[in-house]
């Protein structure tokens, strides 16, 4: 090999970056100039060597063959004296670190392979590793080859973006001891992480949820400190069987983090040196086995008995809005965007699946309370509010968010506390409006909300934290949970894994940029390297950011008692014969309930109307039986019929059969109504429902054999007769929604003692309903008589709510992807005006995409939601769709979504292809300098490099064709490396858009130059304007998009373009190089 000539090449491969500007340069010109670099030191080092083998001192001779020393190792040369890295020395290991000591200026994210007679050199951030290569032939890479012509190549062809951004980032976890999980001489730590941070085991000790069952997991493989694998193969098993052998993703490929606020502080990843893969929900339960290999033969082995799998629990959100007296609140985004609120909102919470399901709105413009009052105008109560409101507590959570809790549940009647049967976990989400008059006389609207708990969450919006916080309570969680210490984000406290938008949810707070410790209630606050504040739980303030998400992250500690609080629960199970079944933690599955008074469903999801209302068995308050309710997802259940002493409602369907129901035959609080609330199924047509009760109830009977027995003509109450009595005097006191009695002992007695216990001064007689439920047998239905209390006739009812949707294991995701806006439907899309491909490719992938856009080749993150572009050859239109199942298919041709994908439009219509005056370069330069300028692409293609442009590098490219004539066409290819001739027509066909030729250009830049009227109205005609708009029209206000002139001091006229409704001043054309500001966007003058 002669050294001067590879001296010469290096040479001119250095000196040819002294040319290039890296002012602002596109990212594949980065990464370009990434690869070439490494080439160049590459070649360097090879000139080295060439240096040091003219040294006789530096060859060791071994069995004839001369080998290099350098750097501790030895290499064996070629004939041409060259390096090589064979495994003739002390075997494959030896090989292998002397390859890495040969090019020891490779460091990360730069990895070398050995190929013996060479090596292959990538970059983990530019998307594909050897195995890609060997496989797939993915080319972006360096290679040094003794054999090759070129001895040292480069080749960017399928490189993804250089990320600068992500190369300088943080990786959160990377400072932190890595624990070991594995068994084997691959030794790794592993989590998986969900809507929070877990371990296969060990994850009590650590403050964090265990395992969610049946729920899709980010796996995250981080080697020790000390190794950085090339690449990672994952063999996944189930109960001993293979389901599939994947390499993992490369670090520097790891889902990005949710950031919304950028500023000067560094990005911020979950982890640099992580290996990285998805396992599908259901996959991740008990039997589940992982076996890691590294490309240096390692292995580390996960077994079935090492992960801890928690409950994949399931939760019920039913949703209503209800007006009293006045008219129900709007709708809000969880309710019109179910689906996809939802599926933000799953993300937060340690479930395998939900389901939301919605009711119609209800008005109510008669309101009946529990006492018995009758509302038609307002509510009179002092100080009305989102905290307060007697119609608050007593109509929209007792009786009706109660209500279809209890009705769902299978339990007809109740007393008129806020009582729920708690049978499995729901949260009835509820929205109400109340109309009152308040204590200086002022009448009108409150909005009721910000509360949680007791199976109910009681909401003014349904996004930020009052959503989670609330919910949290209804989970059994506090304020401040374990105090403040465990209420903030810190370094172990874990993230999240967001399965529906595709990145990872950190916790920090990018809107709390601090310098050093914080405080945040009673503790100092450590932030992350100095300057990221943390965010905090939503029990503690819910401090967060989110570019992906409208709901905080729960920390650890909070997960986990949540997860705790579910696992305490039963769960609807058809196929158990009592209709529940409960999660056993030790053997980690279901297990039927085999003993449970709740009742079993006969229909599960089905619509419902739920009946409510409330009655008074004593006949003195106003009994009144509600509206019906009408929702999309409840059970229906055979519920039992009256017994002696009962009241019970007479349901009258359709079909004219009827249903009786039992209700409680008394009071259960004292003064108040009781509630009925079920649940019918809608499909059955209910036509009427009434309430009857015994004319003399069973607790008027037995309360007066009772006073019979006692020799009383009434029972005493506490305190009577300054806490004076008789002994054997019999009291009556109401606790916990029951009656107790209690016979006094002494003369002068103190409080009653605890519920069901005597003491010396009280003998506790029984509770009053188990005494009236002792009695019941004895009874003769007939002999109580029958008084009608209220009846309800259904008026017709067409209208249905929103289907419910269920989200997890697989559901739910697609639905709202469907849901998302198509680009017709994106109001602001109109305001806008695209010149380029590339311009509206970055829009769309900017509201869709976080700033990405796939398309059918490559694929950087693949995930449902992920946003694509594709190039329909039928219609020859670019099309845009949201990937709705990761199993998708062919885009669909016909410009309609189908059951993978969503379509959103195509960019022909709204990309103009004709060019825009005031982007055009009317200097005096050359057709190609104006075109080059115009589409910002820094050199025009020609025919011969058709097949070498991709999707990453030079999408959408302009091509020159020059003709025998002398003429030059332009053209842009509608597909990278693909093309057949130029169409000679002057017109666009499948695989190419034509924009013009010389002539045309020069025709138009002549008439732009006419003069200003002429290059005006050409402005006017390409933004589909009558006229420009003035500064002061119509009050200051106009049309986002309209394009404004300002006739400046300086002799010109500066052309604006409005960004908002209502505008200020312009911004001086001279103030800088692009004066624009938050009203105004500049273009250019004339």
């Amino acid at each position: 090999m002669n050294v001067k000539r590879i001296a010469i090449a290096v040479s001119a491969l250095l000196c040819g970056y002294s040319t290039i500007s890296f002012a602002d340069p596109s990212p594949q010109t980065e990464t370009m100039q990434q690869l070439e670099q490494m080439k160049a030191k590459v070649l360097q080092r090879i000139i080295e060597t060439q240096k040091l083998i003219e040294d006789p001192t530096n060859i060791e001779i071994r069995d004839g063959h001369r080998f290099l020393k350098y750097n501790g190792y030895l290499y064996a040369l070629t004939t041409n004296n060259l390096p090589s890295f064979m495994p003739f020395v002390d075997g494959f290991d030896y090989a292998d670190r002397s390859a890495e000591a040969m090019f020891d200026f490779i460091q990360m994210p730069w990895k070398l392979v050995n190929q013996m007679d060479g090596v292959y050199i990538y970059n983990d951030q530019f998307g594909y590793n050897y195995l890609d290569y060997l496989n797939k032939n993915k080319q972006c890479n360096v290679q040094y080859l003794i054999g090759d012509k070129d001895l040292v190549s480069a080749t960017a062809q399928d490189c993804l973006p250089y990320n600068a951004a992500l190369i300088d980032a943080y990786g959160f976890i990377d400072d932190q001891p890595v624990t070991n999980h594995l068994s084997g001489d691959f030794a790794a730590q592993v989590r998986f992480i969900q809507n929070q941070t877990a371990e296969p085991f060990g994850n009590d000790e650590k403050e964090q949820q265990r395992i969610v069952s049946q729920r899709e997991a980010l796996l995250v493989v981080t080697p020790m400190a000390n190794d950085n694998p090339q690449s990672i193969e994952l063999k996944i098993f189930k109960d001993g069987v293979l389901l599939e052998t994947r390499q993992m993703t490369s670090p520097l490929h790891i889902l990005e983090s949710d950031r919304s606020k950028h500023d000067d502080r560094k990005d911020v990843v979950y982890s640099k040196r992580s290996f990285t893969t998805v396992l599908p929900w259901n996959w991740v339960e008990k039997g589940l086995s992982l076996q890691f290999s590294t490309y240096a033969g390692l292995s580390g082995e996960l077994s079935a008995d090492r992960i801890d799998f928690a409950i994949p629990a399931h939760l019920d959100l039913p949703m209503i809005r209800i007006g009293m007296l006045t008219e129900p609140p709007a709708a809000k985004p969880l309710e019109l965007q179910t689906a996809h609120y939802g599926s933000e909102l799953f993300q937060r919470f340690p479930l395998a699946s939900m389901t939301i399901s919605s009711y119609l709105p209800i008005k109510l413009d008669k309101v009946v309370m529990s006492n018995g009052d009758i509302k038609t105008q307002y509510s009179e109560y002092a100080s009305p509010g989102a905290h307060s409101g007697d119609m608050r507590e007593d109509i929209t959570k007792s009786l009706i968010q109660l209500g279809i809790a209890n009705a769902n549940y299978g339990v007809a009647s109740s007393g008129a506390s806020q009582w729920q049967a708690n049978n499995y976990p729901a949260i009835v989400i509820g929205h109400s409006i109340g109309r009152y008059k308040n204590d200086k006389g002022n009448i009108g609207n409150y909005t009721h909300g910000l509360s949680g708990g007791n199976g109910m969450v009681l909401l003014a919006g349904t996004t930020g934290n009052e959503v989670t916080h609330e919910i949290g309570h209804a989970l059994s969680m506090g304020h401040y949970p374990g105090g403040y210490a465990h209420a903030t984000h810190g370094a172990t406290t874990g993230w999240g894994y967001d399965a529906y938008r595709g990145n990872m949810a950190d916790n920090l707070n990018w809107q709390a940029k601090v310098d050093g410790e914080y405080a945040y209630g009673n503790i100092m606050v450590s932030p992350y390297k100095t300057n990221y504040g943390y965010g905090t739980d939503p029990m503690g303030g819910g401090g967060f950011d989110s570019s992906t998400s409208s709901y905080p992250l729960f920390t650890g500690y909070s997960s986990k008692r949540i997860q705790n609080y579910l696992e305490t629960k039963d769960y609807l199970d058809a196929a158990s014969a009592s209709g529940y079944s409960h999660w056993n933690a030790i053997e980690q599955q279901f297990e039927p309930v085999s003993t449970t008074t709740k009742l079993k469903p006969i229909a599960q999801g089905v619509e419902v109307m739920t009946v409510v209302g409330f009655y008074d068995p004593q006949q003195t308050n106003t009994s009144y039986i509600y509206p019906a309710l009408y929702g999309s997802s409840g059970n229906v259940y055979d519920l039992p019929q009256p017994v002696a002493g009962q009241c019970w409602a007479t349901v009258t369907y359709g079909d004219n059969s009827q249903q009786l129901i039992g209700l409680e035959g008394s009071r259960k609080n004292s003064g108040l109504s009781n509630k009925l609330h079920f649940n019918l199924a809608r499909d059955r047509a209910p036509q009427t429902v009434t309430v009857d009760c015994p004319q003399t109830s069973l607790e008027a009977v037995v309360r007066r054999e009772l006073l019979t027995q006692f020799a009383q003509d009434r029972f005493y109450t506490w305190g009577e007769n300054n806490r004076w009595g008789k002994v054997g005097d019999v009291f009556e006191y109401h606790r916990n929604g029951r009656v107790e009695l209690f016979k006094l002992q002494t003369q002068h007695y103190w409080y009653f003692p605890g519920s069901g216990q005597s003491n010396s001064g009280w003998a506790f007689v029984g509770y009053l309903d188990q005494l009236i439920a002792a009695k019941q047998p004895d009874v003769n239905y007939d002999d109580l008589g029958q008084v009608r209390l209220d009846s309800r006739t259904f008026i017709t009812n067409t209208e249905h709510p929103a289907a419910a949707i269920t989200i997890g294991k697989g559901q739910g995701y697609d639905i709202a992807i469907e849901s998302q806006k198509s680009l017709a439907e994106q109001s602001d899309l109109a305001q806008y005006d695209f010149e380029t491909i590339a311009l509206f490719d970055q829009w769309v992938a900017e509201r869709y995409g976080n700033g990405e856009l796939n398309h059918a080749i490559v694929d950087k993150h693949q995930r449902i939601g992920a946003v694509y572009v594709h190039q329909n050859s039928e219609l020859n239109t670019r099309d845009y769709f949201l990937m709705k199942t990761l199993t998708a298919g062919a885009f669909p041709t016909d410009h309609h979504s189908n059951n993978d994908w969503k379509y959103l439009g195509s960019a022909e219509s709204y990309v103009n292809f004709d060019f825009n005056p005031l982007r055009l370069n009317r200097d005096m330069v050359s057709n190609v300098e104006r075109i080059k300028d115009y589409f910002k692409q820094p050199a025009l293609f020609t025919w011969d490099q058709r097949l070498i442009t991709s999707w990453n590098s030079s999408n959408s490219a302009v091509f020159i064709n020059p003709t025998a004539e002398g003429i030059n066409e332009y053209f842009i290819q509608r597909i990278p490396a693909k093309g057949d001739a130029f169409p000679t027509n002057k017109a666009s066909n499948r695989d190419w858009i034509y924009l013009g030729d010389d002539n045309s250009l020069n025709q138009l830049v002549v008439e732009m130059g006419t003069n200003q009227a002429v290059f005006e109205q050409l402005v006017l005609d390409w933004y589909k304007q009558d006229s420009f708009g003035n500064w002061g029209d119509n009050g200051k206000k106009g049309n986002v998009g309209d394009i404004y002139t300002y006739h400046f001091h300086d002799g010109k006229t500066h052309y604006y373009r409005l960004k908002t409704t209502s505008y200020g001043y312009f911004p001086w054309p001279s103030e800088s190089p692009d004066p624009s500001n938050s009203h105004w966007q500049y273009i250019n003058h004339y």
